[in-house]
């Protein structure tokens, strides 16, 4: 729940006879008959962060948790009327987007001249899909490899990885593990001053402290971004380093899972998710990867509706301060001013953004997923609030995706899922922001989407079923380290050719905010006048029904520019 304003005193729960009382004055009049038992802020006491904390109202923020004879739906209903409380919902269920296991063979080893000498690079067909199996179409895969020569993952980019416990032992993941700089191992005490004891290499927000319980999704997903390139060891990354001491990227592990076994289903009710969101920002990262969502109802739906605000706060939070001051300024050594946050879309193969939450929170970077022959993967939500695709492989063969996991599962596995696309994004963004932002001031996270979006490949043609809800296209490394940043287009229109009747655009930058959309139909009259307020990047719909099939005219305006697009309904 969210508090209107500070409590004047200690939040602290106690029971004398039949009363509880909490310290809130507002709820204590609810605390027994609710049975409240334990209460404490969200967003735990921040350190050296705090000042920022409350800036945001984000100290507001209170976890109550109820005897089991309450619902938690209940209270939050009776609680969320009651004076002083700005708002009350309930906990939703969180699950990774991995599907459940199944048999895989592996396809035949690929032999060839290699940038690095990871054994298990030719099993990463995601990375260069030659188009050699029956199962796969050459190309269709994140065009890395030429990158590599020149951008392979720098130590100044920091992805928190919101997901299971990164394997900290891993041979392939030891060296690319974010290291707190100011904290001493083992000593019991907040060295640096961040609000948290001992988070060596990232905080298990599980259990509430620093040990870091390895998991399997987790590990998967971490090693697909940042595990060490040409060590001879397992698998190459996207921006795992040239196998030089201190290349690649960092990862931090910000644990809100913590099964060692289950895949696909696996369900987690954590009230510390928006703390681990906000744990990243706090301490360096400007890359937050989340390949979760919430646990759909038994109706079909999820049990709050698009995100909990309180998850929507710690996003718009990570991406106002990641790589941040208190002012909001960048600070020196900081790849970026902002942060961008990215989130897997979901497995059940459905267009209902309620289902894909929180990736259809518009200032999230949403990823669907493809397989091995360009086609949308057949367990893949899709929609008008997708950003980007990526390969996230097939449910069963040879095509899933292969990367690292716990000693238990013997180091290296395969698994499929959104899951397994939006790293792959993560990754790219990273090599992104070690083009442009490392070394540099003033890149921004809009200007990162843009660069992704813009130099995506086109995935409409594969998947007419599916135009314009697979996001810009597929993640492209090669495009969108070449492509040409002074020249961004300011509005682009997924098809002129409409058979849908959506009418799907994008503005860069230059043209979000306030703008007027126009349509004029064949003989010049206006069928159309809508005032629109648009996110840089993101794709926009706008419901064409009512028009009848013919030649359209489009003009954008925003910002003193004018835009002109023509288009076909059929």
């Amino acid at each position: 729940m969210k508090l209107k304003e500070e409590p004047a005193g200690e939040v602290r729960v106690r029971s004398i006879g039949n009363t509880v009382t909490t310290g809130v004055k507002v709820l204590d009049r609810a605390a027994s008959s609710l049975k409240i038992e334990r209460m404490e802020r969200t967003f735990p006491y921040a350190g050296k962060f705090e000042e920022r904390t409350r800036k945001e109202g984000l100290h507001l923020w209170y976890n109550v948790w109820f005897s089991k004879e309450t619902s938690a739906t209940r209270a939050a209903t009776e609680v969320a009327f009651l004076d002083g409380i700005e708002t009350a919902v309930p906990v939703p269920k969180i699950v990774s987007r991995a599907t459940p296991e199944t048999a895989w063979s592996l396809y035949g080893v690929r032999t060839g001249e290699w940038l690095f000498n990871d054994p298990d690079l030719s099993r990463q067909w995601y990375l260069d899909n030659p188009g050699t199996e029956s199962w796969q179409k050459k190309g269709a895969d994140i065009r890395l490899f030429d990158v590599w020569k020149q951008y392979n993952g720098n130590p100044a980019v920091i992805v928190a990885v919101v997901d299971g416990g990164i394997n900290q032992e891993h041979p392939d993941l030891q060296d690319n593990l974010w290291t707190n700089p100011d904290e001493i191992p083992g000593n019991g005490m907040d060295d640096d001053g961040n609000g948290y004891v001992d988070d060596i290499h990232g905080y298990n927000f599980v259990d509430d402290n620093a040990t870091l319980v390895p998991h399997r999704h987790g590990t998967h997903v971490a090693g697909t971004i940042g595990a060490t390139n040409n060590n001879g060891t397992g698998i190459s990354s996207i921006a795992g380093g040239d196998g030089t001491s201190g290349s690649g990227v960092r990862l931090m592990s910000c644990q809100i899972l913590k099964s060692l076994t289950s895949i696909g289903g696996e369900v987690a009710s954590d009230p510390f998710i928006a703390a681990a969101i906000k744990y990243g920002a706090d301490n360096g990262a400007v890359i937050s990867q989340n390949s979760w969502g919430y646990a759909a109802t038994r109706a079909g739906r999820n049990a709050s509706s698009y995100i909990n605000p309180v998850h929507k706060e710690a996003i718009d939070y990570f991406i106002k301060y990641a790589g941040c001051d208190n002012k909001g300024e960048q600070l020196d050594g900081s790849p970026m001013k902002g942060g961008i946050v990215l989130f897997a879309s979901g497995n059940a193969n459905t267009s209902d953004p309620r289902i894909a939450a929180p990736a259809d929170y518009e200032k999230v970077v949403a990823v669907a997923a493809i397989e091995a022959d360009y086609r949308k993967a057949s367990y893949s939500n899709y929609g008008t609030y997708t950003d980007i695709s990526a390969p996230g492989g097939s449910l069963d063969g040879d095509g899933r995706i292969w990367s690292t996991t716990t000693e238990r599962s013997n180091n290296y596995e395969y698994l499929a899922g959104t899951s397994m696309a939006c790293p792959l994004v993560s990754g790219v963004a990273a090599l992104v922001i070690e083009k442009y932002g490392v070394g540099k001031k003033g890149f921004t996270p809009e200007a990162l989407k843009e660069i992704l979006y813009q130099s995506a490949y086109d995935l409409d043609e594969y998947n007419p079923r599916y135009a314009g809800q697979l996001g810009h296209g597929c993640v492209d490394a090669a495009a969108a380290l070449e492509i040409d940043v002074s020249n961004l287009h300011p509005f682009i229109l997924k098809s002129n050719q409409i058979t849908d009747n959506m009418l799907i655009f994008s503005v860069s930058s230059s043209m979000s905010g306030n703008g007027k959309l126009i349509l004029y139909n064949g003989i010049g009259s206006k069928v159309l006048d809508l005032h629109l307020k648009l996110e840089a990047a993101s794709l926009h719909a706008v419901d064409i029904t009512k028009l009848s099939a013919g030649y359209y005219t489009l003009v954008y305006q925003a910002k003193g520019m004018e835009i002109r697009e023509k288009f076909i309904k059929y």
